[in-house]
């Protein structure tokens, strides 16, 4: 045989086998036998009958997953994962289980493949995006929303529909009333404090939080039902403020997210001659609360978030203790864990909520 029929031999050979491999992977995602879920982009999304590994990609896939025992399927880890930033309430509690498993990239096709998962769950934001997804990596990509809160009913049909995914519907339903039940607890109870302001600043929103980074949006102060010095702004949340205009707004309390709580404080003192102005300032009713946004939105910080505010603003109107109510949270997504909200609060930035001393 001369050399030009065995080259094209060969050829032959590559192209089949190349044939066969992307046929596999093609396969993998779309040929699977199971039921079909809505996912948090309307995405019609068909899973697998059988779920034994699951991977969790981008930010806030792997929270989501771990309100859930299906978390023990997890098997790889997102490269963007992080176990010592201690502001990650998921890989803080879960760190027995999850730290020491091994990590995939996301945007590595042949890493994703690799890693075999059932199924990915995905926080990539667009449609396209997502389809290609399944299409690189050849098996069922199940998109959340990581930027919704308590709020949205988006967010309670994300964690129903992700009960139905992972065969845990019941476990979903009991998370979706737990949280709405807390919610009630102190929107039932609690009526507004007339003449009472308040403002919020540090929140790492796209970037790092600062003394004049706030939002319209922020839900302590909503069901705390304190009125907030920052109304909200239409498709503008976060948004920067200057000091004269807070000035101006003269808030009674002040509310610092704790990723910032260094930097605000240096940017209070550094300007104190115009802030002293500020009754919240010049009262020193100043406070500290849990990291709110880290890689994506914090749920359960948030929730301890709203307890604390609701704490302070109707001190003394309320029958708990917020300390009691921030463990009973913690229960509520993670039962049975040992870690308690002192453990989460001393390992936080900032230290957890509480009054900012003088």
């Amino acid at each position: 045989m001369n050399n030009n029929k065995i080259i094209a031999v060969v050829a032959v050979v590559i192209i089949v086998l190349a044939g066969i491999g992307i046929a596999y992977v093609a396969t993998r995602g779309n040929s699977v036998d199971g039921d079909t879920i809505t996912d948090a982009r309307g995405r019609e999304v068909v899973i697998p009958d059988e779920i034994d590994s699951i991977l969790c990609i981008k930010s806030c896939s792997l929270q989501l997953v771990s309100f859930f025992e299906a978390v023990n399927k997890v098997q790889y880890i997102d490269i963007n994962e992080s176990f010592t930033d201690k502001n990650r309430t998921h890989t803080f509690v879960l760190s027995g289980l999850l730290q020491g498993l091994p990590v995939v990239d996301p945007n590595d096709a042949e890493q994703v493949i690799a890693a075999e998962p059932d199924i990915i769950i995905s926080s990539t934001v667009s449609i396209s995006d997502l389809n290609n997804e399944q299409r690189k990596y050849g098996v069922p990509v199940f998109a959340i929303n990581a930027d919704v809160e308590f709020d949205s009913d988006i967010m309670f049909n994300q964690i129903i529909q992700l009960g139905k995914l992972l065969g845990e519907e019941e476990r979903a339903q009991k998370i979706v009333d737990g949280i709405k039940s807390m919610i009630g607890d102190i929107t039932d109870n609690v009526e507004p404090v007339e003449g009472l302001t308040a403002y919020s600043c540090g929140m790492m929103f796209f970037g790092p939080g600062t003394f004049l980074k706030t939002s319209g949006d922020y839900l302590p102060f909503i069901y705390s039902k304190v009125e907030n010095v920052y109304p909200s702004v239409s498709g503008k949340q976060p948004y920067l403020t200057d000091i004269e205009t807070l000035v101006s707004k003269n808030p009674q309390m002040i509310f610092i997210d704790g990723t910032s709580l260094t930097s605000c404080l240096k940017y209070i003192n550094d300007n104190m001659g115009i802030l002293s102005a500020v009754d919240a300032i010049a009262d020193w009713n100043v406070h500290k609360t849990m990291v709110y946004k880290d890689w994506g939105t914090n749920w359960l910080n948030q929730l301890i978030n709203v307890y604390y505010v609701a704490s302070v603003v109707h001190s003394g109107e309320l029958d708990w203790e917020f300390k009691d109510k921030a463990d009973d949270i913690i229960q509520l997504f993670y039962p049975g864990t040992d870690v308690t909200y002192s453990d989460l609060a001393n390992a936080q930035t900032g230290g957890g909520c509480g009054p900012v001393p003088l």
